[in-house]
């Protein structure tokens, strides 16, 4: 009894796992058949609505297009300018946007003729102002302290490029404690020698070639020297050469008729000085004296009143002997 109970709940199970595996299959070919319709809608569907051929439509025709504007707030430098490379360099220095116009005009050619060279003037018409904007004089070229002070001090900004006035090639650049700080020398082509000096940094080395508005330094305060400044110089082998005569700093200008400069005019003027400054500039020693309270009255250092007079430092003074605070 029990045996016949057991084989008939065994073909219960079995009989129930059979219904159970025919309601899946049933339900998995129902799905299946649902899928199947509704892939052939959408076929049907996207063949209905294939879009028409396009028509090619003839275009409009279009606006011409406009004309950029010029930016006003970019500045227009003129490639003909003699001042253009310096403005450029004032310009961006200062950040401002720039643009150089114009094509540069190359003069037509002429036939050479052969001429005696003028030796009796100077042509400064193609110096560049070493400076990049108007600036006033703080101190002229002339007797001051009762010595030659052989160029004159431009009032400038702290760091601002010091440009070469004419080609040549740097034959000092160097730093001098007790006068000039950094200082650079260029001799040029046309015979003339330039000294800018209290830079607080030099930017050429001696024997680099320099063209005019090349930063030869960077104007400062080294050096003997109260406040930022340009000390420039021009001489003519040992003659000095005033730079206002040439130079209208305030303007940032040259002066009218340099292209012709007479050489006597400049070499008597020379002579002038230094029979002013004879009168001027020469101390007679008295019993007491010292190195140091001469220099004190020429407003130099004891260093450069040495090698001025060819004097051993520290050496006494005698009472009489004539000492100069310049050459």
């Amino acid at each position: 009894m029990i045996l016949a109970s057991r084989h008939s709940w065994a073909r219960l199970v079995a009989a129930i796992a059979f219904t159970i595996a025919c309601m899946n299959v049933h339900v998995d070919a129902k799905q299946a058949s649902k899928k199947k319709q509704k892939t052939t809608a959408v076929k049907s569907s996207a063949k209905k609505s294939k879009p028409a051929a396009k028509t090619t439509a003839k275009p409009a025709d279009k606006a011409p297009p406009k004309e950029a504007q010029p930016d006003s707030s970019v500045v227009k430098i003129d490639a003909n300018d003699p001042k253009a490379f310096t403005k450029a360099i004032l310009l961006d220095k200062q950040g401002v946007e720039f643009e150089v116009v114009g094509e540069e005009k190359q003069p037509a050619p002429k036939l050479v003729v052969k001429e005696k060279k003028n030796e009796d003037f100077f042509d400064f018409s193609t110096m560049l102002v070493p400076i990049t904007h108007p600036a006033p004089i703080a101190s002229k070229y002339g007797i001051r302290d009762h010595r030659l002070h052989r160029g004159v001090d431009v009032s400038v900004i702290k760091d601002e490029p010091v440009l070469a006035a004419f080609p040549g090639v740097v034959t000092m650049a160097k730093y001098n404690k007790g006068g000039y700080g950094h200082y650079v020398i260029v001799d040029h082509e046309n015979g003339l020698q330039t000294l800018y000096g209290h830079l607080s940094e030099r930017l050429v080395k001696i024997g680099e070639r320099v063209y005019p508005g090349d930063i030869v330094g960077l104007a400062g305060n080294s050096g003997r020297s109260s406040g930022a400044h340009l000390h420039f110089e021009i001489h003519y082998g040992e003659i000095n050469i005033d730079p206002e005569t040439i130079v209208d700093f305030p303007n940032w200008d040259l002066k009218p008729g340099v292209e012709k400069v007479s050489k006597k005019s400049i070499v008597r003027a020379h002579y002038n000085m230094q029979r002013k400054l004879k009168k001027e500039g020469t101390y007679v020693v008295k019993k007491g004296d010292t190195q140091g309270k001469v220099a004190k009255w020429f407003n130099i250092s004891i260093e450069a009143l040495c090698r001025i007079n060819n004097l051993k430092p520290g050496a006494p003074l005698k009472a009489g002997q004539k000492l100069h605070g310049s050459k």
